[in-house]
């Protein structure tokens, strides 16, 4: 897939996807992915249904329960490399703060 290089829920959604898929591939409902991981049943469907971010750290708590913390490469989406100079552009069309 590709990606907006400004549009991180993009990434989100399609991180949370392949977190269901992984979860589904293994026969586990999210309640019980909920009691392996200690993460929220209402955090894990919202972040796979790509509506709810989650912290670093309940991510990672997750591909623990999931045998998955060795292969990230499942799923973390291959990202396209940024030039120095479309970060200085992508920089340019953030909203500026204005100060009073």
């Amino acid at each position: 897939m590709n990606y907006d290089l400004s549009l991180n829920q993009n990434i989100l959604v399609d991180l949370g996807k392949k977190l269901r898929e992984q979860r589904l591939n293994q026969n586990l409902s999210s309640k019980e992915l909920s009691a392996k991981s200690g993460v929220s049943e209402r955090t894990i469907s919202g972040f796979e249904r790509g509506e709810k971010n989650i912290s670093l750290v309940n991510l990672i708590e997750l591909l623990r329960a999931l045998k998955l913390i060795n292969n990230l490469s499942q799923l973390i989406p291959e990202l396209p490399a940024i030039s120095p100079l479309q970060l200085m552009e992508m920089e340019k069309l953030k909203r500026k703060r204005v100060r009073k």
